[in-house]
């Protein structure tokens, strides 16, 4: 009997305390991303990509792996290039702080774009912290919930 209401008792605190008890933080980042192909840029000879990345976490970044998928106007994956791109960015942002950069993709590209590409499924799949602390969603579950 004793055994029976232990699990009874187990059960209703995991009724209660719903699914947030075993679900990981909320996202520690909000980050955007836009393809961008000028001439004269200092920071690619082909294109790259602008980012905007704001760090929601108390503590400060390090070094951020960068994962996105490039598609033509049609939706279709580019064929001028990798249509997965997956780099790691050293840089440094504070607690609360957020910093914009360029990413080049010269080395990613077969071929120069005929029009700009779209960025689509665009997340951090890992987050190294000052602390030596780690941040991982290897593949973007968390980032597109």
């Amino acid at each position: 009997m004793k055994t029976i209401m232990r699990y009874i008792f187990a059960f209703c605190i995991l009724l209660t305390s719903g699914c947030q008890a075993f679900s990981q933080d909320p996202l520690p980042y909000v980050i955007n991303g836009e393809f961008v192909m000028e001439e004269g840029a200092s920071d690619y000879s082909i294109c790259g990509v602008n980012f905007f990345l704001f760090n929601k976490s108390q503590r400060e970044i390090k070094k951020v792996d960068i994962v996105f998928f490039l598609f033509d106007k049609d939706g279709e994956p580019a064929y001028e290039c990798r249509n997965k791109i997956s780099a790691s960015i050293e840089k440094t942002i504070s607690a609360g702080q957020d910093c914009s950069f360029c990413m080049s993709l010269d080395s990613y590209m077969n071929s120069i774009p005929a029009e700009a590409l779209l960025i689509d499924y665009l997340y951090l799949s890992r987050i190294e912290y000052e602390d030596g602390s780690l941040w991982e969603d290897p593949y973007g579950l968390f980032a597109f919930k």
